[in-house]
């Protein structure tokens, strides 16, 4: 996959060691930037033909899909320490 537009980004909440009550790491997928038009997020440069259009679309979901590895890569690692935390508290 080519290089991204980087307009897309995650996020992930994640138990912590003093969390009272284990749960499931969660991602989140976010806008990582945007302008605003009428209080509306406007999240692509202005477009003036069907090819730009397009481009721009490719672009995004591009995007998209590698923010989505990067997030499921992280996802994964956070159940993992997750599970880790889990059995060290039930050793203690």
């Amino acid at each position: 996959m080519g290089s991204t537009i980087g307009q897309f980004e995650y996020s992930i909440m994640t138990m912590k060691k003093g969390d009272s009550l284990p749960f499931d790491p969660q991602v989140h997928i976010e806008l990582k930037r945007w302008g605003m038009n009428r209080d509306v997020p406007v999240i692509s440069p202005a477009l003036m033909s069907e090819a730009e259009i397009d481009e721009q679309i490719k672009f995004m979901k591009d995007d998209l899909d590698a923010v989505g590895k990067r997030a499921k890569a992280a996802l994964v690692r956070a159940k993992q320490r997750t599970i880790d935390l889990v059995k060290t508290r039930s050793t203690d």
